[in-house]
């Protein structure tokens, strides 16, 4: 594990996000002192790009970001790509690695409330954004988890 770490959540808005309070209560539980975690307002592609090519451990995205990134990335998960949508981006030796931890948080929420499969019609998701698509795609992984 990397001694020293920066991570960010990019999007436009973003100043009400609870990711920085979330990430740095993990870091410090974790005894990770000299990580950090900011906010930083990115409206565009171009904004993106920018920060992009800076020094990361990891980036969270969110709207209007999840789908503008994949073809800036060295690498994007299958899940991502199948969903359309990039909400987490790794710095590795590979490059700039995209993934969608979103479906995996709606299954894991869906399961905790008790759900343990979805009927085919019988579920409606309100939205036509990233997160949205990836509402789509949970059910079909919730035979996958305890």
């Amino acid at each position: 594990m990397l001694s020293t770490g920066r991570a960010a959540v990019l999007g436009s808005p973003i100043s009400h996000s609870l990711s920085p309070v979330l990430h740095r209560a993990a870091y410090a539980s974790l005894g990770l002192d000299r990580w950090t975690y900011e906010t930083i307002e990115v409206r565009d592609a171009v904004g993106l790009r920018k920060v992009l090519a800076g020094e990361w451990a990891g980036l969270s995205l969110t709207m209007p970001l999840k789908r503008l990134v994949q073809p800036m990335l060295d690498v994007v998960t299958d899940l991502a790509r199948d969903v359309g949508a990039v909400n987490t981006v790794t710095f590795t030796p590979a490059g700039r690695v995209g993934h969608n931890t979103d479906v995996e948080g709606i299954v894991r929420a869906l399961g905790e409330g008790g759900v343990t499969a979805v009927a085919p019609g019988s579920g409606c998701v309100v939205g036509g954004g990233a997160t949205a698509a990836s509402a789509r795609a949970a059910p079909g992984g919730l035979g996958d988890h305890p």
